[in-house]
């Protein structure tokens, strides 16, 4: 199937995952059950980054400002990849959702001009549904005006891409730009 657009997730796509490893090295007993525990709410927009940085300072004696410099300074960009998207502009509506606090989401994609690359974005803690919730999925696809068959949801995580299946958009798990190009035909 030709598709009218592309969704791309963020982190773990366009640029590198930070929280995740930032709390393996920081709070490695626990980092899976505290990262869901303390960055889903901040991903739904229900908690400030301010606040959630204050709260993982208590939890990891160190100062908020250190972590919130620290998840700056691991931010990695897919060049290769940011290169193909710009090749494909024009011939699809392009899209981003990201589950992300909004201001580190901001901060990061002022760095690779996301909205130079993007006709879209979505972040979830701004429109309140992180995915795979079904409504983060809705959110972008009334942004790019296309129906969820028309789109491919881009993600590197497959939790995800089960949620944009679910209303009946389909995904493709990104693990290269090789891989993404051969599925796009490219």
């Amino acid at each position: 199937m030709q598709y009218k657009a592309l969704v791309f997730d963020f982190f773990g796509v366009v640029c590198s995952e930070i929280s995740p490893f930032w709390f393996a090295e920081h709070l490695p007993d626990r980092a899976k059950e505290l990262k869901h525990q303390y960055l889903r709410p901040a991903d739904q927009g229900e908690v400030s980054q301010e606040e959630l940085f204050n709260q993982l300072a208590m939890l990891s004696n160190l100062p908020a400002e250190e972590i919130e410099q620290d998840w700056n300074a691991r931010a990695v960009f897919n060049t290769e990849l940011v290169s193909f998207i710009r090749e494909l502009k024009g011939e699809y509506k392009l899209g981003l959702l990201s589950n992300s606090m909004a201001p580190l989401f901001h901060t990061l994609a002022e760095k690779v001009n996301v909205a130079d690359l993007f006709e879209q974005v979505a972040v979830s803690s701004e429109i309140g549904h992180a995915k795979p919730e079904p409504e983060a999925f809705q959110a972008i696809l009334a942004k790019l005006s296309v129906l969820p068959e028309e789109a491919l949801m881009i993600d590197d995580n497959q939790v995800n891409l089960d949620g944009a299946r679910e209303i009946g958009m389909p995904g493709f798990l990104f693990t290269s730009v090789s891989g993404l190009k051969a599925a796009l035909g490219k």
